[in-house]
């Protein structure tokens, strides 16, 4: 559909069979002279209704993202609701802010347009309590869709807020995912404090009990998504701040034929922190590896060259001086290796950069990409 995958989870099995259970008494209720199993067809049919409402709704985000410029790899239907996978971000708030808005609108009009054409119809048909659910349901999800915190479309429209205050755009993510973290708890405190209630006028039921389950599973998504936006908002803020030069590395330039024991030695004596193997015409020809330097026993080291445990220096492994921010995180993305050679403009070696020093500066755990 509009050229973009879609997908639709395992996990939404789940609450379809749980719409299914839980309305099927509902439906007997309210529709006049229906069979029990055409009361949970009927609320299986709701429950189909429902997920097309919430692709709908993906797609107001969808056609907005594209009619601005910006790719989406694909829509999910999962357990929860939907996602629409953005590539970039957008460049102005105001984009922000139709991207965001698009979707909600979108339920908006999906419950008018069912609450009109429900009112012609006897509110005890099938068709009648059909239209009258799709028209509570989407605006429940348009409600809840613009509650005021990320990862909800709300937490999208504050943050584009914030941006056009003058602030930057992770300075109102942070503020977006601050109050998504105050959405979570309210939910789960509105949660608890339904089921004190419940729990006092009648026995718990497998419907009331799963409602809770999914209030609470709702409140951790929320939480989970915003704290996952903090933790991505300080990486990028750390990358735009990056400069090779503060990450350099002291290299000790050696032959191949080097044994490990005596390289180092060098590396000691010349306080370096990274060894470059040469050629006879003194030209950078490889990079040892931190970690296969560490795992050598020190027995084998006086046995064993550089020239062994070195990796060929291939084009992706040497990086410009002038590289920073972004530009060298994408670099290093597009060519995992645990090391690499900083060259500046005249081709001559100035260090090495390895990829611990890298995540560390990023605060990200240690370790990083080898290959």
């Amino acid at each position: 559909m509009v050229g973009v995958p879609i997908f639709l989870t395992p996990s939404w099995v789940l609450i379809a069979a749980f719409i299914t259970v839980s309305y099927a008494d509902f439906m007997r209720d309210q529709v006049a002279d229906i069979s029990s199993a055409a009361s949970y067809a009927l609320a299986l049919v709701f429950a189909l209704a429902l997920a097309v409402s919430i692709l709908a709704h993906e797609l107001g985000h969808t056609l907005v993202s594209r009619a601005l410029g910006l790719d989406v790899t694909r829509i999910v239907i999962f357990l929860l609701g939907g996602i629409s996978e953005i590539e970039g971000d957008p460049a102005r708030p105001r984009d922000e802010f139709a991207i965001a808005a698009a979707g909600p609108f979108v339920s908006f009009v999906l419950a008018a347009a069912c609450w009109l054409g429900g009112l012609p119809l006897d509110a005890h048909t099938s068709l009648g309590v059909m239209l009258a659910l799709l028209a509570w349901s989407n605006l429940v999800v348009a409600v809840f869709n613009v509650l005021p915190g990320l990862p909800l479309d709300g937490g999208r429209l504050v943050q584009s807020a914030v941006w056009a205050l003058g602030r930057s755009r992770s300075s109102g993510a942070v503020v977006a995912a601050w109050c998504g973290r105050g959405v979570a708890v309210l939910l789960a405190i509105g949660v608890l404090a339904a089921n004190v209630v419940l729990g006092n006028r009648e026995t718990a039921s497998i419907t009331t009990l799963g409602a809770a389950a999914m209030g609470f599973a709702v409140a951790a998504f929320l939480w989970i998504g915003a704290t996952q936006t903090l933790r991505v908002t300080a990486v990028s803020t750390r990358a735009a701040q990056l400069q090779i030069g503060s990450l350099l590395r002291r290299a000790a330039y050696l032959p191949a034929a080097t044994p490990v024991s005596e390289a180092m030695r060098q590396v000691q004596a010349q306080s370096a922190g990274a060894i470059v193997v040469i050629d006879g015409a003194g030209r950078s020809r490889g990079l040892v590896r931190e970690s296969d330097v560490r795992r050598l026993p020190p027995t084998q080291q006086p046995w064993t060259t550089i020239g062994e445990l070195s990796r060929p220096l291939e084009p992706g492994l040497i990086l410009e001086d002038w590289l920073d921010g972004q530009d060298l995180l994408a670099r290093v993305r597009a060519n995992p290796a645990s090391e690499y050679l900083v060259v500046g403009s005249d081709g001559a070696s100035r260090g090495v950069v390895a990829t611990t020093d890298l995540a560390r500066a990023l605060g990200l755990p240690l370790g990083g990409p080898s290959a």
